[in-house]
């Protein structure tokens, strides 16, 4: 796989597997990384191996760095109880995978954290056990695990907020162009708290609060509400999956965005080199960009060598 991700790529690799030290990696001589099994345009489990734009990111990678590529597909369904960023940590810790693309480059997610130990999400492949009940095979719970800073590599592409709105009506130029239209959001989101902070006082009657998660667009098309605010990859996942949709993305982005780099365990320098190494030059090629296009997937480069700082109440008020 990774001979014909380099052929496609037409770059020679990074770094070759040698450089790299056998215990830098979960599994000696390749490439482990955890992506959802069902993540849209993102990432996705098939039968002939995956899909999506961080499956194409993560195989680019690879090849660069001369290593094949090894896939854990976990679970990835968001609901208001989960937290990405500690079953990232947790992940790591436990050594399921070497590295989890789509972390974001923020100072709240890296480093030490803040909590001793997180839970692990539930993966294809994870350890069974009979049910004593059953006597059926169920899945052994690895549960909480204790867990280890986690650093994040270079940006490879940058997630931005955008507004939704249906077809065949006024497309919004902000959030203080509602025009009288109800506005959906995601309690517990970046999102969510920009547009409960921004919206101007006379339109917070139109907000509607809903639940996060990969149900929420859809939601907004069952209740037939006007407009909706979410991360733009979001709502691509959410057109791959209706194509029919009658909801729209509209040109406006927010100020506020984030970069997105690949989370590995601080300790592991000789990894994270190698990939940022990896990165540059994939960046300077245009691939990623041509990835995401093949994909359906709306692409923005990085914008920052610097990790986003910790957001305020103040910076989400006024940052436009």
């Amino acid at each position: 796989m990774a001979t014909i991700v380099a052929a496609i790529v037409g770059q020679p690799p990074v770094l070759s597997a040698e450089a790299i030290s056998p215990d830098a990696l979960v599994n000696a001589g390749e490439l482990t990384v955890c992506l959802p099994r069902n993540g849209g345009v993102i990432a996705g489990r098939r039968l002939t191996g995956g899909s999506g734009f961080d499956y194409r990111v993560s195989n680019a990678l690879a090849a660069h760095m001369g290593l094949p590529l090894n896939v854990v597909w976990i679970e990835n369904d968001l609901d208001e109880e989960s937290d990405p960023i500690r079953e990232t940590y947790a992940m790591l810790a436990y050594r399921l995978c070497d590295a989890i693309p789509g972390h974001p480059r923020y100072e709240g997610a890296v480093g030490p954290s803040e909590y001793g130990r997180a839970s692990l999400p539930r993966w294809l492949g994870m350890p069974q056990e009979i049910d004593p009940v059953t006597n059926l095979l169920k899945d052994s719970l690895a549960g909480f695990v204790d867990v280890e800073p986690v650093t994040v590599t270079s940006g490879y592409m940058r997630t931005q907020i955008g507004l939704v709105y249906r077809d065949e009506t006024p497309e919004p130029g902000g959030l203080d162009d509602l025009q009288n239209r109800r506005l959906a959001l995601q309690q517990g989101t970046l999102s969510g708290a920009i547009a409960t902070l921004q919206v101007a006082p006379v339109d917070r009657a139109l907000l509607k609060m809903m639940n996060p998660g990969a149900g929420f667009l859809w939601e907004v098309e069952n209740q037939n509400l006007a407009l909706a605010i979410v991360d733009v990859p979001a709502f691509d996942a959410h057109l791959k999956a209706n194509p029919f949709s009658p909801l729209r993305l509209a040109r406006w982005r927010h100020a506020i965005g984030m970069d997105i780099g690949v989370a590995v365990l601080a300790d592991n320098r000789a990894l994270a080199q190698a990939l940022d190494a990896a990165i540059a030059e994939l960046l300077a090629s245009g691939q990623f960009s041509q990835f995401a296009a093949e994909e359906g997937m709306t692409y923005s480069a990085p914008v920052s060598s610097d990790l986003a700082p910790r957001f305020t109440l103040e910076t989400l008020r006024e940052a436009r």
